[in-house]
């Protein structure tokens, strides 16, 4: 358990220290007081609004699980792996990190709205703590999916030196995967290895508003999305060596 905190606090640590790591996370702060910024004055739908929040949550979270493959140099992660005993074990706390940044980018995304909401009452129609929890899981499954389909980027797995162009693509695949299936139907076969992010919005707006049930299996699927893309990053670099 020691070996696990320690490994953990290191990538805590590295993260904050390192300001190029943080900046997405400020310009996905920046971005949620700006949505809600620009909507004060009258009232808006929370439902949609976090649509909106995910939607970008998935692209910065993208964008940090691909700079977290280069922030430890290889000797660093040698010695890292000697102290885990186990490459396989390492690999798998970087997977527990990037869940926790997963958390941190969901609560940027959540509380931001309820800032604007109890300085502007009524800034909602509808607003519960319900609604409240629902947003959260959404957010982070999301968020987990993305930050861990960004990790699969790593330099031992993809060896082209575009791999932000590759990450760029993928977010914009991801985001707009629903509409391009409606449109080209033999796509689902090869785009249903991307997380549906699109999808989310349908899904909701057909609701008409936001339920455990509907939330949960989106929720859930989000989450098998990330831990496969996780175990299949684990596999990859255990076998392909420095």
């Amino acid at each position: 358990m020691k070996k696990i905190t320690s490994i953990l606090y290191f990538h805590l640590f590295t993260f904050v220290h390192l300001s190029k790591y943080v900046i997405p996370l400020v310009l996905l702060l920046f971005f949620q007081i700006m949505i809600y910024a620009m909507a004060r004055g009258g009232p808006s739908d929370f439902a949609s609004d976090i649509i909106l929040a995910e939607i970008f949550a998935f692209v910065i979270a993208i964008l940090v699980g691909f700079a977290s493959t280069g922030w430890t140099d290889p000797i660093t992660e040698q010695l890292l792996i000697l102290r885990a005993k186990s490459d396989v074990l390492y690999y798998s706390i970087h997977g527990l990190f990037l869940f926790v940044i997963s958390i941190f980018i969901s609560l940027i995304s959540v509380l931001v709205p309820v800032f604007f909401h109890l300085l502007d009452s009524g800034f909602f129609q509808q607003f519960t703590i319900a609604y409240l929890m629902q947003s959260f899981l959404l957010l982070l499954g999301t968020s987990f999916a993305g930050i861990s389909l960004g990790a699969l980027f790593h330099p031992r797995i993809i060896f082209d030196k575009e791999g932000a162009l590759y990450v760029g693509l993928i977010s914009l695949v991801s985001i707009t995967r629903h509409a391009v299936v409606n449109q080209f139907e033999i796509l689902q076969y090869v785009l249903w290895l991307l997380p549906n992010v699109s999808a989310h919005h349908a899904t909701i707006i057909d609701s008409s508003y936001f339920t455990f049930l509907v939330v949960g299996r989106l929720f859930l699927m989000s989450m098998l999305y990330g831990l496969a893309y996780s175990f299949i990053k684990v596999v990859l670099l255990s076998k392909r060596k420095f």
